[in-house]
């Protein structure tokens, strides 16, 4: 694969390892997809119990009351946060150990934070269990997966990406109801008992099958210090930022509104799963289309998109079937945010530098999730005080947007810097 500077120019499969080494796997192949089985199940057990979070978010306003959303909100936003801002010690730790271990560590470091949440009475334990410490465990999984992707696919690189992220949506249909039923019918300590029996037992199984796809050079690098400085990872680091202060208000705060408006606890739930219904079948279609006309040109539309249709259905409409299909547009054009990104990074670096570089983008985000979260629990309990929710729609339309047009700028930067290798495809 020809290269420029330090980026890789895009291909439709890169058969040359393979081919020079023939007890090299080839990418794409069946055990790239017996690979990204598992990694899907990781992200079930673990974006999966983060994309259920919604339905504790709902529990936690109701018990602690109101006038708290700011503080409940820094659970969920730690919680996302750690996930990502951990991966930068996720990278040393992979080096070290090598992804299995690395995968294992981090199932039972998560499942030991939900366990201990069980316990939690107070909104600073659950930030520091439910919160911090699961989000720490899980981080290790969660890149080792992202990074599996990146190493064993290239001409369906996308789509891979969004296959593993629709486990994040999977996970979100069939543990949303799940957890509702157990804190209703039984307990809120039960709940988190059994997922976190879940998180252990999938993440544990699924790191049996993670292997590297090329043997270890020992050229990996353990933090990408060059990626803290290179422009192109900057302005799709801050592009991420952005869209990330704006994540989590619709994913965090419909459920509420469909409950405002008059629904039932059932349609809040629904609503839940509806999101996640629509990042599965996003995951899967913006990856597809991903591969087709490039990763940062679907992004930038997705992104258009949502800052039209939040605050359009949001502020336009007054029932609770206009707030659920929005949670259902919201999922699916989300998951070209989610999933997608660190597909960028992947095919413009190396394989040995994927995990050094993708890590340092996950920081990025971790920042835009921890600005984000609190200001949107703030912007949250005055909507409530004045009776309109405005506000908080336009400061998501507003992230997102600002998103999209960092994303260009990213595109112009990278063309100009290797002239004639990029074609509209990027």
């Amino acid at each position: 694969m020809s290269e420029k500077g330090s980026y890789k120019v895009p291909s439709n499969g890169d058969f040359s390892d393979h081919l020079s080494d023939p007890s090299i796997p080839a990418p794409d192949g069946k055990r790239a997809f017996l690979i990204m089985f598992f990694c899907v199940l990781i992200n079930v057990a673990t974006t999966g119990v983060s994309n259920s979070f919604p339905v504790y978010q709902t529990y936690y306003l109701e018990k602690f009351g109101e006038g708290n959303g700011s503080s409940i909100g820094w659970i969920g936003t730690i919680l996302l946060a750690a996930m990502l801002l951990f991966s930068i010690v996720a990278s040393p730790i992979i080096a070290k150990i090598g992804y299995k271990y690395t995968c294992l560590l981090g199932g039972f470091i998560g499942a030991v934070g939900l366990l201990l949440a069980s316990f939690s009475s107070k909104i600073w334990q659950l930030a520091l269990t439910n919160g911090l410490l699961f989000g720490f465990g899980t981080a290790l999984p969660f890149l080792c997966a992202v990074t599996m992707i990146s190493m064993w696919f290239d001409k369906y690189r996308g789509l891979g990406m969004g296959l593993i992220n629709s486990g994040g949506g999977i996970g979100g249909i069939i543990l949303s109801p799940i957890i509702k039923w157990l804190i209703k019918d039984y307990s809120f300590a039960t709940s988190m008992r059994v997922i976190c029996v879940f998180v252990f037992v999938a993440v544990g199984i699924s790191a049996i099958f993670l292997k590297r796809r090329i043997p270890e050079s020992g050229e990996t690098i353990v933090f990408d210090t060059k990626a803290v400085y290179d422009p192109f990872v900057f302005l799709i680091g801050i592009s991420t930022l952005f869209g990330d202060i704006a994540y989590t208000i619709p994913l965090y705060y419909l459920p509420t509104i469909v409950l405002n408006r008059g629904g039932s606890d059932s349609a809040s739930t629904t609503s839940v799963m509806l999101a996640n219904i629509g990042n599965i079948t996003g995951s899967i279609a913006m990856g597809f289309l991903a591969d087709k006309i490039g990763e940062m040109n679907i992004i930038i539309i997705a992104d258009v998109l949502v800052a039209i249709l939040v605050p359009a259905i949001w502020q336009g409409t007054h029932n609770v079937s206009s707030i659920q299909g929005l949670s259902f547009c919201y999922g699916f054009l989300s998951a070209a945010f989610l999933s997608i990104v660190p597909s960028i990074l992947g095919r413009h670096y190396d394989h040995e530098r994927a995990p050094g570089v993708i890590s340092v983008l996950f920081v990025y985000v971790a920042i835009g999730l921890i600005i984000g979260g609190p200001i949107a629990g703030a912007v949250w309990d005055r909507c409530v005080k004045i009776n309109n929710y405005a506000p908080l729609s336009i400061m998501c339309a507003a992230g997102f947007f600002v998103s999209a047009l960092l994303l260009v700028v990213a595109q112009i930067y990278i063309r100009k810097k290797n002239r004639g290798k990029f074609g509209f495809n990027l």
